[in-house]
């Protein structure tokens, strides 16, 4: 992002105003944070603070990074709206590298909106969401990659998808990226230098040397966006549908993977008549598990529904936990879930196979199914007597993660708009690379080279429009 650019978004985005927003999740707490940043944070705080004894502080004067307790008042009437830690902490070294100041009150929510009443009456606007992250942005403090970051930091549901948040935050990928883009910069300059200057006798750079510094980082590039499943697992969760016939104990598998009685379960069929959804997490990984109602002839509007919404899920699951039973034979129900797991796996979706009730006589004629499955084995347990769950465990763990790229220094990629980024970066390079091969000249080379290295900025904020980073911060909750 050039200077002018960023001058024009920082006026865009009104960074001369003062934003003040909670800063705490609504609800009754301890403590509630409001915060406040922007040129006018000190002489607004100055106007609505008091000292114990309801004098007036110069808080100007206060050394920054500094706690004082005192009063908050609506400078109006003079009526103190509350108690609080002020905490002052002046430029440049803050969140969003303008003077902030927090104010520490009781968390009732209703104590919290009437002192940020008072900070908008004295000055203050209502901050947009993810507006403090917005200006640490715009002025320097953090790249667009650790933006994201601080999000996905505040949503982790797993100590690895918060290791991974964190390990972005402190500016992984912004390294990774920098020094690809300082690689492809160097190649301009080599590339370019003898068409500039054709006097000054520089050596071009060599076909065989373009080359292999090309496919050096292209490896780079590739090998960074094959992470990109292993990071959407952290960030989102596996979307896992659990299927089988009427009573086959999908609510019995749901309640027992989450540890809790979440779904109604009872020896009646067809109990659960809708879908239900919970986040669960599997030796480290978010699974968002899914019970769905057995497949049946719906009877009413409520059960058409429950099937329409069952197929939905169904064809947007990341895994299918298919279910059957060993007490009885196979019925034409469980045949029309095997005809849907095989179209599942020719949607290339990922499934394993469970048979619940081995505490029971077997009837099931099991090479049958696993012939009609086209499958060497499955995964057999009790549910009631609590057989098989931890080889059931896993087998989640494993089919999810088998295969995938995870990164020993912890740099992934872990959403769509950096992974379209890097996948225009690589196109570039293989344009760039078959140029090479087809002995192009030098400059048509470069106008591949610069669409990568302009992809590549899209990653950190160094090439991005107004409309994108609207689109990253409006993820953000207010006050961060």
């Amino acid at each position: 992002m050039g200077e002018e650019d960023s001058e024009h978004i920082k006026m865009k985005f009104g960074e001369n105003d003062t934003i003040a927003a909670i800063s705490t999740p609504p609800g009754e707490s301890g403590i509630g944070i409001v915060r406040l940043s922007g040129p006018k944070a000190m002489r607004i705080a100055q106007k609505v603070f008091r000292d114990k004894r309801f004098s007036k502080v110069d808080i100007e004067k206060f050394p920054s990074h500094t706690a004082h307790y005192g009063l908050i008042v609506d400078p109006r009437h003079q009526e103190i709206i509350d108690e609080a830690i002020l905490i002052l902490m002046k430029k440049p070294k803050t969140y969003t590298r303008e003077d902030v100041v927090e104010f520490d009150c009781h968390g009732g929510i209703l104590s919290l909106k009437r002192v940020l009443e008072v900070l908008i009456n004295s000055g203050a606007r209502i901050a947009e969401p993810g507006e403090f992250t917005k200006r640490a942005f715009l002025s320097g403090r953090i790249d667009l990659s650790q933006a994201e970051a601080v999000i996905d930091l505040i949503q982790a549901k797993s100590e690895s998808s918060r290791k991974a948040s964190l390990a972005q935050l402190e500016g992984g990928l912004k390294k990774k990226i920098t020094t690809l883009r300082g690689k492809l910069v160097e190649i301009f300059a080599e590339i370019e230098a003898p068409l500039d200057f054709p006097d000054q006798e520089i050596e071009e750079l060599s076909e065989i040397k373009l080359q292999k510094r090309l496919e050096e980082i292209l490896k780079e590039v590739t090998t960074l966006l094959a992470t990109l499943d292993y990071g959407k697992i952290l960030s989102e969760g596996v979307n896992t549908v659990i299927i089988g016939k009427t009573n086959v104990g999908k609510s019995s598998l749901f309640n027992t993977l989450l540890k809790e009685e979440r779904a109604i379960v009872t020896p009646l069929p067809g109990t659960t008549r809708d879908t239900l959804e919970e986040l669960v997490n599997i030796k480290g990984v978010i699974f968002r598990l899914i019970d769905t109602a057995g497949l049946k002839n719906p009877e009413n509007l409520v059960e058409e529904i429950s099937l329409q919404r069952r197929g939905n899920f169904l064809a947007k699951a990341d895994l299918i936990l298919a279910m059957f039973e060993v007490s009885s034979q196979l019925s034409e129900e469980d045949k029309e879930i095997i005809q849907e797991i095989n179209q599942a796996r020719e949607r290339n979706q990922k499934v394993i196979i469970v048979e619940n009730k081995i505490d029971l006589k077997e009837e099931l004629e099991r090479e049958k199914l696993l012939e009609l499955l086209n499958i060497k084995d499955s995964v057999r347990i009790s549910l009631k007597a609590h057989r098989g769950i931890d080889k059931l465990e896993e087998e989640l763990s494993n089919a999810v993660l088998q295969g995938l790229v995870i990164p020993p220094d912890g740099v992934i990629i872990n959403n769509v708009r950096q992974a379209e980024a890097l996948k225009r970066a690589k196109k570039g390079l293989e344009y760039a690379l078959e140029g090479v091969n087809r002995k192009m000249p030098y400059d048509l080379l470069s106008i591949d080279l610069k669409d990568s290295l302009d992809a590549l900025g899209e990653i950190t904020g160094d090439s991005i429009n107004e409309e994108i980073i609207n689109h990253i911060f409006s993820r953000f909750c207010i006050g961060k």
